[in-house]
């Protein structure tokens, strides 16, 4: 009699210790923080560091500000697209080298490009995590998860501006360089003068008193220019040597008889 009253009054006197608080009521496991795929670029605001896991994978744990983001195409089941994402404080990135994330050299100021679940911790820090490939077995959610990275942003050096080249004809306009070709010219005479103090009608007599032709080349217009040679002289010694040309005279026509 006493065995079969024993089970109803064990049951009776469980409820009764349970309803009392005697005996603690099973702790029930809270729901996952809420997540999304995000792909970001970050500023890392802390000097890295590696430390082990719970699971034994060795981390890469450093945190980082975020200067912009979007909501990856692809998401690991459960995602939420309406995560609010902190752009103020610090996020905390763990990055997996167990997992076949790259042991990268980051280092404090570094700017970093990254894909990977934002987690919305209760009481923050808000994390990212899964920045390593995907298909990593026992690692995260295995090929469920969509493929991460870490990459460092370079700056980009700016090409130099090319400026370009002067149209041909106002090349003499430009200021004398390079080195004279060998031998002494006709207009060498000319351009001692000038940097002798000579006047532009002392240099045009000569000119025209010597009656020399003067084949100057682009060159020699941009040397005698960068002497100070007026535009006036520069033109008499193109004209000079040249000889007027004197028309043949017309036979005269012979009358018809």
């Amino acid at each position: 009699m006493l065995g079969r009253c024993a089970r109803p009054v064990g049951l009776a006197l469980v409820a009764l210790l349970a309803a009392s608080g005697t005996i603690a009521a099973e702790k029930v496991r809270p729901g996952k923080s809420p997540r999304v795929e995000i792909l970001a670029r970050a500023e890392v605001v802390t000097a890295p560091r590696r430390t082990v896991g719970k699971n034994g994978r060795k981390l890469l744990e450093f945190e980082v500000t975020l200067d912009a983001y979007l909501v990856a195409p692809e998401q690991p089941a459960g995602a939420d697209r309406n995560v609010p994402v902190d752009m103020q404080g610090k996020i905390k990135v763990v990055h997996d080298l167990s997992c076949g994330g790259d042991d990268k050299a980051i280092a404090k100021s570094d700017r970093e490009e990254l894909q990977g679940e934002y987690v919305d911790v209760a009481g923050g820090p808000d994390l990212v995590r899964f920045t390593h490939a995907a298909g990593a077995k026992g690692c995260g959610m295995g090929d469920a998860h969509p493929g991460g990275y870490l990459r460092k942003i370079v700056p980009v050096t700016p090409t130099p501006a090319v400026t370009p080249p002067r149209p041909a004809g106002i090349v003499p306009d430009q200021p004398f360089v390079g080195t004279p070709a060998a031998g002494e010219k006709p207009h060498a005479a000319i351009l001692k003068m000038k940097e002798a103090g000579a006047s532009d009608d002392a240099l045009l007599e000569a000119i025209r008193s010597g009656k020399k032709s003067y084949p100057l080349s682009t060159y020699d217009i941009q040397q005698l220019r960068a002497a100070g040679v007026s535009s006036g002289v520069i033109e008499a010694m193109l004209q000079s040597g040249r000889s007027a040309v004197t028309p043949r005279p017309t036979p005269a026509a012979t009358p018809s008889p």
